[in-house]
């Protein structure tokens, strides 16, 4: 219920649901599932994986629907729940594991990811099944284990490519550090050479089949590469974010509502840091990659979804330990801190009215505001002082899937009209389903979610960047500050300019606009 409760009630939202979706439907359409495809010309940024989970997903209904294109991720999300309890499982008891899989499913980074199309859910299902394989290994020694290590590994580059291969080996290496000969069992040479050549058995094919041949294939697999690795991590081509990006900014947010037991968190695992091989392994899975993505250049908050498993673990034991301790002081803190938030969070619908989105409001809001309630039963920092609060965990649970519940059937169906493009489609949409042919023109942009909900292909004009000099002295980083600058200027004076109708602009309203063009650069340079 809460992945997948109304996944088709509101529709994929740009940038990455309707790309993927529309992918997906090329596949079906062209009956192609070697190459990928956006817009009719290969799509070289993603392995297939996720594409071709949904294609089988939309199969029965004939065509990709936000519900057939979010269903790979909600059974994702469920694997990933299902394997993080079994790897609890066999570190610990069945209590903590049953503690670790909730405390993973109420997060909510992990809950929202699970609702929606991008491949990093798929990833992190894959790298759990890794950990938990290398845990199995670790144990038993047996090879049926190392081989689903490295099966899972091969999946994930299936998934998403290198970043699959970066997570295994950093732990690896951090696990059996100091332990060569250790280290030298796992045979992490020759698997990662096994899993270099099951993705060669997709990609040179893909390549070639692209266009260009061996050579071309040669090619776009070494550019590809450069920019995948080299320019996401360490040039900042995309998302470039300063090294506390994670830890100050994303992580606080993204573990929510348990974000209220990091202090104790982190105290009790640097505590516990030299338990034994268990605390060892999520440490190993843990520390290391979050220090090698805070050193990358390149940064998303959906980067290090593949530690949540094992922060939901140590969240999971410390949390049990809390509880059941006799540190009442630690748990009436976090119990009015959370009575504060729920305050906050019921006051939102409201708030809401103060802003220029105050048309999303609706009655659907209203049942929001009864989370406030809860709050004089025992969570608000008078009624904190007066229990004990070893129930703390399962209120913060219980609470937290209640407003997901609630944010999945009203909020994010009424932010649809805000974060669409099916109703700006819906002329061009209505040309192609009575089979008028047509060409359409994107001019200055180019953009897949207007592709998907149009169902037609559009031929860009005016996309490539322009060759303008920039002043001496000055840096790209300023200059595209003062592009900024720019463009928000001249958006303003324009939205001063009154139209009539848009269907017939006159003459008088288009030299208008063009004056605000000019007065909007002006002030700009001012």
């Amino acid at each position: 219920m809460l992945f997948g409760m109304n996944i088709g009630g509101y529709d994929l939202w740009p940038a990455d649901e309707p790309r993927f979706g529309e992918v997906a439907r090329e596949m079906i359409q062209f009956d192609d599932y070697l190459m990928p495809r956006v817009n009719g010309e290969p799509y070289r940024e993603k392995p297939p994986l996720l594409f071709w989970a949904i294609a089988a997903a939309s199969w029965p209904f004939g065509d990709v629907t936000a519900l057939s294109a979010r269903i790979p991720s909600v059974l994702a999300g469920l694997a990933t729940v299902l394997f993080t309890y079994l790897l609890t499982k066999r570190l610990y008891d069945r209590r903590t594991a049953w503690w670790a899989a909730v405390v993973l499913m109420t997060g909510f980074r992990f809950w929202h990811q699970a609702r929606t199309v991008q491949i990093d859910m798929l990833l992190t299902a894959c790298l759990t099944l890794v950990l938990l394989a290398f845990w199995c290994w670790h144990d038993t020694r047996r090879r049926r284990w190392l081989l689903l290590f490295y099966a899972a590994i091969a999946a994930g580059v299936y998934a998403k490519g290198p970043p699959a291969i970066v997570f295994p080996v950093l732990l690896v290496i951090a696990f059996y550090w100091k332990q060569k000969e250790e280290r030298r069992k796992v045979h992490l040479v020759w698997g990662t050479v096994a899993v270099v050549a099951a993705i060669a058995l997709w990609l040179i094919p893909a390549r070639m089949a692209a266009g260009g041949g061996s050579q071309g294939a040669e090619t776009a697999i070494a550019g590809n590469l450069f920019r995948q690795i080299i320019g996401r991590f360490f040039l900042g081509v995309s998302k470039a974010q300063w090294p506390w990006y994670y830890v100050a900014q994303t992580l606080p947010v993204d573990l929510l509502p348990w974000t209220l037991f990091a202090p104790w968190t982190i105290y009790w695992t640097w505590r516990r840091r030299k338990e034994g091989p268990a605390m060892r392994l999520l440490l190993a899975w843990t520390i290391p990659a979050l220090t090698f993505f805070s050193i990358c250049v390149g940064k998303r908050a959906i980067y290090i979804l593949p530690l949540f498993p094992a922060f939901a673990i140590l969240t999971a034991r410390s949390v049990l330990d809390l509880m059941a301790g006799d540190r009442s002081v630690w748990r009436k803190r976090t119990a009015a801190a959370w009575g504060v938030s729920l305050l906050l969070f019921g006051a939102l619908p409201f708030a809401l009215l103060l802003t220029p989105y105050r048309d999303v409001w609706g009655r659907g809001f209203l049942i929001l505001s009864p989370l406030r309630l809860r709050i004089r039963r025992g969570y608000a920092a008078g009624a904190s002082r007066r229990t004990d609060c070893r129930a703390l965990h399962v209120a913060i649970a219980s609470h937290f899937a209640g407003i997901a519940l609630l944010s999945a059937l009203f909020i994010l169906p009424a932010l649809n009209p805000h974060k669409s493009a099916r109703w700006i489609c819906e002329p061009v949409r209505g040309l192609a389903q009575t089979g008028r042919e047509f060409d359409l023109y994107s001019v200055g942009f180019s953009r897949e979610e207007y592709i998907f909900y149009s169902k037609h292909f559009h031929e860009a004009v005016l996309t490539d960047l322009l060759p303008v000099e920039h002043p001496e002295g000055m840096t790209l980083l300023e200059m595209a500050k003062r592009q900024k600058r720019l463009r928000k200027a001249i958006e303003e004076a324009v939205a001063a300019v009154a139209i009539a109708s848009f269907d017939k602009v006159t003459p008088d309203e288009l030299q208008a606009l063009e004056r605000a063009v000019h007065d909007g650069r002006r002030r700009a340079r001012r």
